[in-house]
């Protein structure tokens, strides 16, 4: 399969030939490694053929298929998760209905541009529509999966064996080389649910254990897929006990279709299903807001939940929000601040944003990657069926991804591209206008500055933070070689641990400074008031 069919990035436009290349190679054929794909059905006397079903079987030991195998279950301290992933070629690769092109919608989309007589540069290749892009459910496809854990002495357990639907996964991502997939149980496959515990020591809100998924995530890392590509994990592994919810996760090796497709991170999703398992409120009421500044006019998406019927206003369920922003300045009153205590939950917001602002994480954010979600309808029985908005992490891969030069940054001033930065309530963002109008409150501004200089000591404590950081080295890092060698000239592992940008370095060298630096935060903070 040519790179540039499947790939909007690494690529340059060809002027004589109309159309754009990729400038990165497909692997060798002996740098990918292989396993063996059945699918087989029976044939009934009267013609009619059964359901079909696919195995994958590997000749040789494990550590001969998986470079660093050993090693990396050895650093975790239990099995490596393999995921085997089985369905019709055309379904990823065809130009009309292949999810993993750029297929017959980009082609369209580029003869679209060029009649447009606008400049193309090579960046215009990730921002054309293409196929890999589209979403919903006439996007998904059946195929098979098979999860199986790996020991480090090579002995395979098998966990999952179903059918299910996939689709691409990400925002930007998605034109990437290596793509990633949210994985759908549904009836219509067979089982309704991944009765699996995915992740050891995994607890609910009750402190019971989940076992059950509707979807899983296998996340190709984002924007530091060629690089760590724990960034994101690795942060929010730390922010566990903050006031936000977090997703669980854990190293997946997968193979599609019998071919070694990479090392990826496997992850629980944020559907509806997540806020049920984890905080026993009925999914059916549950509502989810994504921030995407780039894409929606209005800066942010519905993720989760449906509008009521002739309702087109995408922003409905905000209507609260931003009815008490149209007519407040500001909660300096306590009355103001006790009033909108009641729509979101200003912990939460408090936390989330201790946490994104020490982290550094910028770029996408806040513009994206915010999301808040809350239910519907009351339920006085449980704490989080309270109709307040609460905060997800997600997609913090950009925190420290420059290195020390990140540890200086004043978060506070320099993310919202506003003259008082992420104190500026001349936006229409609801995420950064909660956090504003808050911060506003003189009670609630000295505590969320107390709680950030002691952030230093507690949750991003240096030494904890890079012990973990050291957990998670050795656990991917054994898993490198044989990615990269996938992907030739995307990175490497010596970049990957050691390189200029979103490496593991970077971080640890954000992580040694970062807290000098919080001081000076909060005294600008300060002058705003």
């Amino acid at each position: 399969m040519p790179t540039e069919m499947i790939s909007g990035n690494f690529n340059e436009f060809s002027f004589g030939e109309g159309d754009f290349w990729c400038n990165k190679k497909a692997p060798s054929d002996n740098a990918v490694d292989k396993c063996t794909v059945i699918r087989a059905s029976s044939e009934k006397s009267d013609g009619s053929v059964s359901k079909s079903f696919s195995g994958s079987f590997y000749i040789g030991s494990a550590e001969e298929h998986i470079k660093g195998l050993k090693e990396s279950c050895e650093a975790a301290g239990h099995d490596l998760a393999v995921m085997n992933i089985t369905m019709d070629y055309a379904d990823l690769f065809d130009s009309k209905i292949g999810i993993y092109v750029k297929g017959d919608i980009f082609n369209k989309a580029l003869e679209d541009y060029k009649a447009s007589g606008e400049s193309i540069e090579n960046e215009t290749a990730r921002q054309l529509d293409a196929n890999y892009k589209q979403r919903g459910k006439e996007w998904e496809r059946n195929c098979h999966i098979e999860l199986n854990e790996i020991s480090a002495k090579g002995n395979v357990t098998n966990a999952l064996s179903q059918d299910c639907g996939i689709r691409i996964q990400g925002n930007y991502s998605r034109s990437d080389l290596q793509k990633g997939f949210r994985l759908y149980a549904r009836k219509k496959y067979g089982e309704k649910k991944f009765n699996y515990e995915v992740f050891e020591g995994l607890k609910n809100a009750s402190n019971e254990t989940i076992d059950s998924f509707k979807t899983l995530t296998l996340r190709a890392g984002g924007n530091c897929a060629f690089t760590a590509k724990f960034n994101d994990t690795y942060w929010q592994s730390l922010m566990t006990e903050l006031d936000g919810s977090t997703k669980a996760s854990r190293p997946c090796v997968v193979y599609l279709n019998g071919e070694y497709w990479g090392l990826y991170v496997l992850e629980e999703d944020y559907s509806d299903n997540y806020f049920e398992s984890h905080y026993g409120v009925n999914k059916d009421d549950v509502v989810v807001y994504k921030g995407d500044a780039e894409t929606y006019q209005s800066g942010y998406k519905l993720d989760e939940g449906k509008l009521p019927e002739g309702e087109t206003d995408e922003g409905y369920f905000f209507k609260e929000l931003t009815d008490f922003f149209a007519s407040h300045k500001d909660l300096s009153a306590q009355a103001d601040y006790e009033e909108f205590s009641k729509l979101v939950d200003t912990d939460s917001v408090r936390d989330y944003f201790l946490a994104e602002v020490w982290i550094n994480n910028k770029w996408d954010w806040p513009g994206k990657n915010w999301s808040m979600w809350k239910v519907q309808n009351t339920d006085s029985s449980n704490e989080y069926a309270d109709g307040k908005w609460r905060f997800m992490f997600y997609d913090v891969e950009f925190g420290g991804v420059s290195g020390e030069g990140d540890a200086w940054t004043n978060t506070m001033k320099e993310d919202n591209y506003k003259p008082k930065g992420l104190l500026d309530t001349d936006t229409k963002n609801p995420a950064v206008l909660s956090f504003a109008y808050l911060m506003s409150n003189e009670n609630f501004r000295n505590d969320f500055n107390d709680r950030l200089l002691k952030m230093s000591e507690g949750t991003f404590e240096k030494e904890k933070a890079l012990d973990r950081l050291a957990e998670f080295e050795s656990i991917y890092s054994p898993l490198y070689e044989q990615f990269f060698a996938r992907y030739p000239e995307t990175g490497s592992a010596e970049e990957a641990l050691h390189g200029g940008y979103a490496s593991s370095d970077c971080i640890r060298a954000f992580i040694n400074k970062r807290d000098k630096s919080i001081q000076s935060i909060v005294d600008w903070t300060n002058l705003q008031f």
